[in-house]
């Protein structure tokens, strides 16, 4: 017998119905980044502030496209610089850039990626910027 169908409309009242709960974007954040810790896990951190874990996986998606800043002008400006990607026709051996090709007050970096893609950096390099744009060109398409 199927009770949902037997229940007055009495029987239901409105304080059953959990109302939605809205999360300050601190909150989001502070618990995206307990979930960012090595050897945490997700869906316990999740349990922990009653939080679903497929949504949790949501702010940390939000969190790293930078969606979930609760000050955007707070973060530091990031100045990108000049880049140029080569993919070779056929696998390369790692290149040499010697030492007069890069002037040294700009700063020069040849960085070769498995399976024979590399990149050039010139200018004054940032630690920021750089793994930035090494994550992202490791990045799966």
């Amino acid at each position: 017998m199927d009770t949902s169908e037997s229940r007055s409309a009495s029987e239901v009242s409105a304080g059953s119905v959990r109302p939605r709960r809205r999360w300050a974007v601190e909150e989001k954040v502070r618990i995206v980044l307990e979930t960012l810790e090595p050897g945490v896990s997700v869906p316990v951190v999740a349990r922990r502030h009653c939080v679903n874990a497929n949504q949790l996986f949501i702010w940390r998606r939000q969190y790293q496209r930078r969606e979930l800043r609760t000050d955007p002008s707070a973060e530091p400006k990031v100045r990108l610089l000049p880049v140029q990607v080569e993919l070779p026709a056929a696998p390369a051996s790692v290149t040499h850039v010697p030492e007069e090709a890069c002037p040294e007050p700009a700063g020069c970096m040849q960085i070769q990626f498995c399976g024979g893609a590399h990149v050039k950096v010139w200018g004054s390099i940032d630690e920021k910027v750089l793994r930035t744009l090494i994550r992202e060109l490791l990045r799966p398409c």
